[in-house]
């Protein structure tokens, strides 16, 4: 009988009992897995995507005050820039130049016209004349109104004598002393002496009354002369061309000593007491824009008060042109062409629903939103109101509380159900 090996055999005691402990583990593990796997599961099911929650940008319902309104780019632009004009045909000289400070009514160009001065002094000439001519007129109406008097008083007289004759001859025909074809003789004098006397008188009136009527045809014609000299004065006066504003000169159109033709452009003054804003509305704003409309114009990070002052009546590039000025203080130190930016209060609407603004209204053009429930974000139909520069008013759709995706949710557009994970 062969022995076995066993009395040779040590029996060792089991110093590994963690690995008992480790398979428990393991499959606990194993379970709890199983389980977030099935519940996983189950919540995408009913899920079209899967999104992370950092990856969205959330925001809630509330109830307040929205400002609609629009941002624009704009530039400093002087209230009052007037351009200057030449008057006359002539050679300008300027007496200035360009950004030089200027007063208001400074000669600050001149232009000479040789045919404007000469037809001055011919208007002159002609006007001197005239003067004459009616200072000869009252002269010689004075003269003839002496001939008529004179003529007046000689017929009164040889009247006054036919009358005396004719009372001498009527006392002589009574006593008989003359005959009567002399008696008829004397009658026919004192006809005529009274007839020669009104006739003197009439025309002594009517003389007067010519020379009444041609020199105030002569007054009238000197007076129209004035006029005439007056305005080839004032032509001349405005050779010397001023400046209507205080302010800074903007820019010469033209060289030193060239020639320039009546009406044509020769420099513009910018008036420095007085500054607009120029913006640029796009054309989807035009007919909400009205005058006196507040705006809100940031300089130098500080906002000043503001309201809408004048708007183009054309749309040039998909753009409307409107000008802004200051309502009561206005910043310092701003310079012509200056880049600033505004703000226009289209509209007030108080204690609104409102949700932040953000992306999302234009991925569905505002007709609807996904509203988180739990770990899901359910797509509802929404209808948006007014739309300002931070939050939207919200017509329809969603209740105060509501918390909804405001990021862009256009990849999203073809889903109506979103799981979202931590």
């Amino acid at each position: 009988m062969i022995r076995d090996t066993s009395g040779q055999d040590i029996v060792l005691n089991n110093r590994r009992p963690y690995r008992k402990w480790l398979g428990v583990g393991a499959a606990l593990t194993l379970v709890a897995s199983l389980g977030w796997a099935i519940t996983g599961w189950r919540d995408s099911a009913g899920a079209d995507a899967v999104v992370s929650r950092q990856a969205l940008q959330l925001g809630t319902v509330v109830m307040a005050d929205i400002q609609r309104d629009i941002n624009v780019q704009g530039r400093v632009v002087a209230a009052n820039s007037p351009t200057l004009y030449s008057p006359a045909q002539g050679i300008v000289t300027y007496l200035i130049k360009a950004g030089d400070s200027v007063e208001a009514d400074q000669v600050i160009a001149q232009v000479d016209s040789p045919s404007l001065t000469s037809q001055l002094k011919q208007e002159e000439a002609n006007l001197a004349r005239m003067d004459g001519e009616l200072e000869r007129q009252r002269i010689q109406a004075k003269r003839q109104a002496l001939d008529n008097q004179q003529a007046a008083d000689m017929a009164q007289v040889d009247l006054e004598a036919a009358d005396r004759e004719m009372r001498r001859a009527q006392l002589s025909w009574q006593k008989q002393v003359i005959s009567q074809i002399d008696y008829e003789k004397a009658k026919d004098e004192l006809a005529r002496a009274k007839l020669r006397a009104r006739q003197t008188a009439q025309n002594a009136s009517l003389a007067v009354e010519m020379a009444a009527f041609e020199t105030k045809n002569l007054q009238l014609q000197v007076q129209h002369q004035s006029l005439l000299v007056a305005e080839l004065q004032r032509q001349s006066d405005e050779l010397n061309v001023r400046s209507p504003v205080s302010g800074m000169v903007g820019s010469l159109a033209l060289s030193q000593k060239a020639a320039v033709a009546a009406h044509e452009a020769l420099l513009s003054v910018v008036d420095l007491s007085s500054f607009e804003v120029e913006v640029l509305v796009p054309e989807t704003y035009a007919d909400d824009l009205g005058l006196a409309m507040p705006v809100v114009v940031k300089v130098n990070g500080q906002e000043w008060q503001g309201e809408v002052a004048a708007i183009s009546p054309e749309i040039s590039n998909s753009q409307v042109v409107a000008r802004l000025r200051f309502t009561n203080d206005s910043p310092d130190r701003l310079r012509q062409n200056q880049r600033l930016t505004a703000r226009i209060l289209l509209e007030n609407r108080n204690q609104v629903l409102a949700v932040p603004r953000g992306a999302f209204i234009d991925a569905d053009q505002g007709r609807s939103a996904f509203v988180l429930r739990d770990n899901k974000a359910l797509r509802v139909p929404i209808t948006l109101g007014a739309v300002g520069s931070r939050q939207a008013e919200v017509v329809d759709g969603l209740v105060a509380g509501d918390q909804i995706i405001v990021s862009d949710t256009s990849r999203f557009k073809d889903n109506n159900t979103l799981l979202v994970t931590e």
